[in-house]
């Protein structure tokens, strides 16, 4: 990542990467990312889809480091 606020498409990656190596089949292809960088540092992005009950700790575990890693992204516009 070049830039101080990764894209939508940097942070799609990273999760697939994490939910991969964590053998969980679930994977995003978009990401909800409002068309602004919150001043208040809340993370701007949201997932579009719903992981399976099976992988849903997973998902939400690696979701939530993500949003503390990368609170702000920018929209692939």
């Amino acid at each position: 990542m070049t830039d101080p606020i990764p894209t939508a498409n940097e942070v799609i990656a990273h999760l697939n990467e994490r939910f991969a190596a964590r053998g969980a089949a679930f994977r995003i292809d978009s990401l909800h990312v409002l068309p602004y960088v919150n001043p208040m540092w809340l993370a701007n992005w949201a997932l579009e889809s719903t992981p399976s009950e099976d992988e849903l700790e997973i998902v939400e575990e690696e979701v939530a480091d993500a949003r503390w890693r990368f609170p702000q992204i920018l929209g692939d516009w």
